[in-house]
């Protein structure tokens, strides 16, 4: 199985729904439900991401052609009051249904005004939708409307936010399998990341070039991140072969990974991230040592901020004690135990969303430090339980369950993938 070549840029007509192309046929099957969610407020669907820019990954599987990039939507709507319905109302298809018509990876569809767009903050996403979105419904100068931001305004909290969410891309690439089209999709989930570790590096300089080649270009430049501790030392070159694997892939040339190229590459780019991490958070944090620098980045921002979301329940979590349950229950382990400590006790150590985010952190730091497979030692394990999180038996077992709290759980069926 291996990369296609696409075509870059597809032009406009190939968006169409039954043109024929691969991204037409997975237009046609997510936009009937994005038009039943908006209703009358529609007034433009727009696509943004890889997609727009004609940088998405395309694969063979199984004979057909396939998109492992996300199929990423904004739905301007013209009324305020009907974006929380739109959102309510959004059934996009199945992952096997979207999967028969070409797309092998998520499909998201954000609701929003153009007044909404406005108010949003600096992010890679808002900044690459002003400069590549493409209109496939409404009126084309739309485009004109859109709120432009520029990449010196993205903020350190938000480049954090983005290392944040490719750790859990990360864990998730290593427990979707190793096999068939879950290597494909693991493989560029690490891909995925590398290219983001180049993004962050530039936007460090107040830069976000447009294409995946010239970030690469910039980040080499610039070189390693400033203050990684030594037992990071030669994580940032490390990155090299990443970096060129994922233009290679965004350019259409075949890549293929096999078991032990895929556990190699995973690990290159956690360490790769470890060192990305350790320079964002050094703003925030003195610490020496990983896992006491993770509690202290997810306690980031105001207690008084903490503590009013103490009480908040963190979407998905209690999914995420359901599955720690069935964990336990299999395995025979009655010492399982759900969140720990009073709400007061948790509010310090971080809302609940970014004592999530500190999980993640700490399950790729500790995979960042190990000689071999990932575990858990005893430092991790503190930050685990200051944070607040399930006492699993396993570093894959606690990777398992944050994931399902992020809103990405694997299939039942998934093993190890690197």
């Amino acid at each position: 199985m291996n990369a296609v070549p696409n075509e870059r840029p597809e032009p406009v007509h190939r968006w169409v729904p039954g043109t024929g192309s691969g991204l037409s046929e997975i237009l046609a099957c997510v936009l009937p439900s994005v038009r039943a969610a908006a209703g009358n407020a529609l007034e433009a669907v727009l696509l943004s991401g890889s997609h727009a820019t004609g940088e998405a990954v395309w694969a063979t599987h199984a004979g057909h052609r396939v998109s492992l990039s996300d199929l990423d939507l904004y739905v301007i709507l013209r009324d305020e009051a009907a974006v929380p319905a739109a959102r309510r109302a959004l059934r996009l298809p199945e992952a096997r249904v979207l999967l028969r018509a070409g797309l092998a990876g998520p499909a998201e569809a954000g609701f929003v005004t153009l007044d909404g767009l406005a108010r949003m903050s600096a992010r890679p996403g808002t900044v690459e939708l002003a400069r590549a979105a493409r209109v496939l419904e409404g009126d084309p100068a739309l485009l004109a409307r859109l709120p432009h931001w520029e990449p010196g305004a993205i903020s350190p909290e938000e480049r954090l936010r983005l290392l944040e969410n490719r750790a859990f891309e990360l864990l998730w690439a290593r427990l979707i399998g190793s096999d068939g089209l879950d290597a494909l999709r693991a493989q560029h989930a690490v891909l995925k990341c590398a290219l983001d570790l180049a993004a962050v590096r530039a936007l460090g300089r107040g830069e976000l070039p447009a294409t995946a080649a010239a970030r690469v270009s910039l980040a080499t430049v610039l070189g390693e991140p400033a203050g990684s501790p030594s037992w990071l030392a030669g994580a940032w070159a490390g990155l090299a072969p990443l970096w060129r694997a994922a233009v290679a892939w965004r350019e259409g040339e075949a890549v293929a990974s096999t078991r032990d190229e895929l556990r190699r590459d995973w690990c290159a780019a956690a360490r790769g991230w470890a060192a990305a991490w350790w320079a964002e958070t050094a703003a925030m944090s003195s610490a020496a040592e990983p896992f006491p620098r993770a509690l202290e980045a997810a306690a980031r921002g105001s207690l008084a901020r903490r503590l009013r979301h103490a009480l908040r329940a963190l979407p998905g979590w209690p999914a995420a004690q359901a599955l720690a349950q069935r964990l336990a229950t299999s395995g025979g382990d009655a010492s399982l135990r759900s969140e720990r400590g009073s709400p007061l006790l948790r509010a310090t150590a971080g809302t609940p969303e970014l004592r999530l985010h500190g999980v993640a952190a700490v399950l790729v730091l500790a995979a960042a430090q190990a000689a071999g497979e990932p575990a858990l030692p005893a430092g991790a394990l503190h930050a685990l339980r200051r944070l607040g999180f399930p006492r699993l038996r396993s570093f894959d077992d606690t990777a398992r369950v944050a994931l399902c709290a992020w809103g990405r759980p694997l299939p039942a069926d998934a093993g190890a993938g690197a």
